[in-house]
């Protein structure tokens, strides 16, 4: 049960220091005039209450009876807030946004091209989620996030088994979090709980390729049965992202010129309609291999959905990531190494060994520019530095 009570303390100076006393509420005269006259004293008074799980002071006050009118006015709010209600705090002279009310406000006034809406919407809601259920100091009020807790919340996109995403994109989340609430909050340049400089050592930091040996791959396809094996195939050949391929209709495939188009479009989900945007607008032709274009148009014969790979009721498959997981259970492969991310990275790394350009690689995976994917070309070599065996040559 939350704590509704504030408390009077006075700050007073005992051999050359300062000390905090409780102070008692003294009783009011019988007819209802206020305080006795040795009661109406000055002082350094302050509020102390537990709000959002943290002990909270006051500003100073200075004289009793304010302070015990203060304290009247805060424990009335208490209850308010325990009761639901969203009310102005008398002690501070205006309103206080809940963490859950400036996140609302936010989300509505936003407006941006491309993902930038729902990326906020998804990373804002996981931290209301994470900081209403999961932290271990809930913070009700906006002001009340400090750098501690961010950092908490970004340790916990790290760890969390449900979550795990990589440093990078928790840093990321976390910086979204603070441009909510410099919004909301009205601060200035570096006044957030954290800076975009908290995180240079990670935002500077070159992407870790991942990607999968031969041998990998063809026990990891081998595992595969039907359809499976021609959407991991795509994947592996294509360097589609999981949305691009999830979100695949069968207009997006121009058989004849052997291209998959990656374009904004509204998609049937069943029985309603949703849209769909590539990640940073990357709109683009794909080019799609020959085995595959077959594999395809058979499949196409059959099929009785807008969608290339609907689930069983015809809706869009949102469980992919995890099929990728249970096939390579099965196949006995290494479960964390097995993604669609390290899918993308694979295809990037096999193309530039067979001819394909920088440029040629940025074009068709959807980067925006060549820097993108430099550290596709950096992993090929430091590997062909080791299987061509320079590596350990000229030691002896």
């Amino acid at each position: 049960m939350a704590n509704l009570k504030a408390s009077i303390i006075e700050k007073i100076k005992v051999d050359g220091a300062w000390k905090s006393v409780p102070v008692k509420v003294p009783k009011s005269k019988p007819n209802g005039k206020g305080l006795y006259l040795k009661d109406r004293r000055e002082g350094n008074f302050l509020l102390v209450w537990r709000e959002g799980g943290q002990k909270q002071y006051s500003n100073y006050i200075r004289s009793l009876p304010e302070a015990i009118r203060a304290k009247e006015q805060k424990e009335l709010y208490l209850a308010s807030l325990a009761n639901g209600l969203k009310v102005e705090d008398p002690t501070e002279g205006k309103t206080r946004p809940t963490v859950d009310a400036a996140i609302d406000e936010f989300l509505i006034g936003l407006s941006g091209r491309g993902n930038t809406v729902p990326t906020y919407k998804q990373n804002l809601r996981q931290f209301q989620h994470w900081n209403s259920g999961i932290a271990r100091a809930k913070k009700i009020y906006l002001d009340q996030i400090d750098r501690q807790h961010i950092m908490a919340s970004k340790k916990h996109l790290e760890t969390d088994v449900d979550v795990h995403n990589d440093e990078y994109t928790a840093a990321w989340k976390c910086i979204r979090v603070n441009k909510m609430i410099k919004t909301i909050l009205k601060l200035g340049p570096g006044q957030g709980p954290v800076k975009k400089s908290d995180f240079s050592d990670v935002l500077n930091r070159k992407p870790v390729v991942t990607t999968y040996r031969k041998d990998e791959r063809d026990k990891f396809l081998a595992t595969c049965k039907g359809v499976e094996i021609i959407i991991w195939t795509l994947f592996l050949k294509c360097g589609l992202r999981l949305k691009e391929l999830s979100h695949l209709e069968w207009k997006d495939i121009d058989f004849a010129r052997h291209i998959i188009r990656i374009n904004r479009k509204k998609v049937n989900d069943g029985d309603k309609v949703v849209e769909f945007t590539p990640k940073k607008w990357s709109i683009r032709d794909i080019a799609l291999p020959a085995d595959l274009t077959a594999a395809l148009e058979e499949r196409r014969i059959q099929s009785k959905s807008n969608l290339v790979f609907p689930t069983r009721t015809g809706r869009i498959n949102t469980k992919l990531w995890d099929q990728c997981k249970k096939i390579a259970k099965k196949a006995e492969v290494d479960i964390a190494k097995f993604k669609p991310k390290n899918f993308r990275s694979s295809y990037a790394t096999n193309r530039l060994r067979n001819g394909y350009t920088l440029a040629d690689i940025r074009d068709q995976m959807g980067h925006r520019d060549i820097h993108s994917v430099e550290h596709y070309l950096e992993a090929m070599r430091s590997e062909e530095l080791v299987s061509s065996g320079r590596a350990d040559a000229g030691w002896d």
